[in-house]
């Protein structure tokens, strides 16, 4: 090496010295106050006080909760000395997505995160492109200057995260609690905080359509709805922009579902209103008009299509089932990963085409139309079987609609009188069809028998009677909902072996059902029914085509979603059987499970003169 290349590094090496040595001393820079290796202090509270500093715990190692700790408030704790309180201009507190706290220092609160808050990740209400930010990634909390100089101070600090919903946590780190700060020099000496991890992917523009939704910074909690703006991007078919908007409008907003709502991925329910805060029916993306809409966000069923496969053959099949179309959500700048838009069960020329319920307001006994039942985790416990048979346990129901807080005591008392009636008759084998629709209970247990669906027949069940003044109130079955742990998904119940029947799988399957698949009319019909339709929408070329069609529509966002939720690949997701590491190993899964499956039922099933055939 030439003298004049070494004088030329010893150059650029001082240069590189006094440039880190000023930006060290003198510029602004993130620094390391506590770090994710640092194991907090913590108690468990009724009652949380900031400032209380009596009786802390110390464990290196993960808090389990007992049920008497997840009724309390975790406070957790940590001290950090400052030479120079002035110098720190912002600071940074990350913590597990797995919940959301509040954060004190020295007694003051500089933060409060609802645990339902979805936090955006860019200040602009309408950005070109956002970054998908994965959903196990900390929550990350700022804290500006206004609040740090009530707070910070010079020496000893107490900084507190207190975690008041432990509901539904199961445990809870010492560490990987990090508090960053913004400062100018180094008189505090804190590391500077270097962390490279590779860039994460961008959301833009989608071939589905896009919904935005703005909550104004409030959270979505189940209950009540939350106001909440919007913003459509749907170009027809082209490529939609997330900096476009092509339609408007003021909705409210809540969480729904049981089981569902413990999935990180949660799903929703809105309605649409006018400008006067009046509820508007309106069409969303070609859909009937409604004013009353679902987001399902499918997150155990990685193939995002199992709800839309049934609802389709289903309503191929010659029944109403719930309209939907695939979009991208984003929930203030956030993005949420795929969706699907669905009409809400309802009653309607559009939708349930029955004759809604109406009484005269003056004399109730003057009633027409007919109502909707649900049989699931209901108020209302059905009459039979009696307890001393073991054949099942009663079902609970109630009324979907009309609400049940609009009836009056007499129609309500009348709804209850006929379904007693409808199941005493079952009970009892006596006139059974004068108060069961044959063709409608047929087609209902072909699809929940074909799709397996180890929720059906239980919960999320519906019923009908269209003509409350019938002098024998014949009940319709349908129509269906959520078969979201269909298909071969479940690994429990037996849902992942494509043999067995779901109307003998235990005791909370309705009685009537066991009645029904040993009553010769029955049997006779499905047979014929079933042999019908496996030879159109139910044929296995019909049905993969079907499955083909959907993954097509949800193809170019999966990688989207799929970063946003890392499920796939996952070592344990519940309730899943299958883990695939790919969607096209979740979409193979669904397609051979189902062919297994018809094959199962085609034995169960088929004529005896196809069975020969095959």
């Amino acid at each position: 090496m030439s003298l004049k290349i070494k004088k030329y590094l010893v150059f650029l090496l001082a240069v590189l010295v006094l440039l880190l040595t000023y930006w060290y001393f003198f510029s602004r820079k993130w620094v390391v106050a506590i770090g994710e290796d640092v194991h907090w202090e913590y108690r468990f509270v009724n009652e949380p006080s900031a400032a209380d500093q009596s009786d802390w715990l110390s464990r290196n190692d993960l808090l389990t909760l007992n049920d008497e700790q997840k009724s309390q408030h975790l406070v957790l704790q940590q001290h950090i000395v400052l030479n120079d309180p002035e110098s720190v201009s912002e600071a940074e507190v990350q913590y597990s997505y797995k919940y959301a706290a509040q954060v004190y220092i020295n007694g003051v609160l500089c933060s409060d995160l609802d645990e339902h808050l979805i936090s955006p990740t860019t200040e602009k209400d309408n950005p070109a492109k956002i970054e998908i930010i994965e959903h196990w990634r900390p929550r990350i909390v700022r804290i500006g200057q206004p609040a740090l100089q009530k707070a910070l101070r010079k020496g000893d600090n107490v900084v507190q995260i207190i975690v008041r919903s432990l509901e539904n946590i199961k445990d809870i780190r010492t560490d990987h609690h990090v508090l960053l700060l913004l400062e100018k020099g180094s008189k505090n000496s804190f590391p500077p905080y270097f962390k490279f991890s590779k860039p994460n992917k961008v959301f833009s523009s989608s071939k589905l359509p896009i919904f935005k939704i703005n909550t104004y910074g409030k959270s979505i909690p189940d209950e009540p709805k939350t106001e909440a703006y919007l913003e459509i991007s749907s170009e027809n078919d082209e490529l939609n922009l997330l900096k476009t908007t092509t339609r408007e409008l003021n909705i409210k907003m809540e969480r729904r579902g049981h089981i569902a709502q413990s999935f990180a991925k949660k799903s929703y329910t809105f309605n649409t209103y006018d400008q006067n805060k009046k509820k508007l029916k309106t069409q969303l993306l070609d859909l009937p008009e409604s004013s009353k809409w679902v987001l399902y966000g499918p997150y155990a069923d990685k193939s995002l299509i199992r709800n839309a496969l049934t609802y389709s053959l289903y309503a191929q099949m010659g029944n109403y089932a719930p309209r939907f179309c695939f979009i991208d959500l984003v929930i203030n700048t956030n993005y949420q990963g795929i969706y699907m838009l669905t009409e809400k069960i309802q009653v309607g020329s559009d939708h349930l085409n029955l004759n809604p319920l109406q009484w005269d307001n003056n004399d109730s006994t003057k009633m027409s139309g007919g109502y909707l039942l649900e049989i699931d985790r209901n108020e209302w416990q059905a009459p039979y079987p009696v307890k001393s048979d073991s054949i099942a346990h009663p079902l609970y129901y109630g009324v979907y609609h009309p609400k049940r807080k609009k009836l009056k005591p007499l129609i309500e008392q009348k709804i209850r009188d006929q379904y007693f009636e409808f199941e005493h008759h079952l009970y009892n084998k006596d006139s059974i069809y004068d108060y069961v629709d044959l063709n409608s209970f047929v087609d209902y247990l072909i699809i929940t028998e074909v799709t397996k669906n180890i929720d059906g027949y239980r919960l999320s069940t519906f019923l009908y009677n269209p003509d409350i003044n019938a002098a024998k109130p014949k009940f319709y079955i349908g129509p269906i909902w959520d078969y979201n742990f269909a298909f071969g998904l479940s690994s429990t119940k037996n849902g992942y072996d494509p043999e067995g029947f779901v109307y003998d799988m235990d005791r909370y399957i309705p009685f009537w059902w066991h009645t029904l698949v040993n009553d010769p009319i029955f049997n006779k019909k499905l047979t014929e029914r079933y042999t019908q339709l496996r030879k159109s929408t139910l044929s296995d070329k019909y049905i993969m085509n079907q499955i083909d069609s959907l993954s097509a529509i949800c193809q170019p966002s999966v990688r989207y979603n799929f970063s946003k939720w890392t499920v796939l690949g996952s070592s344990d997701l519940w309730p899943n059987y299958f883990l695939g590491k790919t969607y096209e190993e979740e979409i193979d899964y669904l397609k051979n499970w189902t062919e297994k499956r018809l094959h199962f039922l085609d034995r169960q099933f088929l004529r005896s003169e196809e069975k020969e055939s095959e």
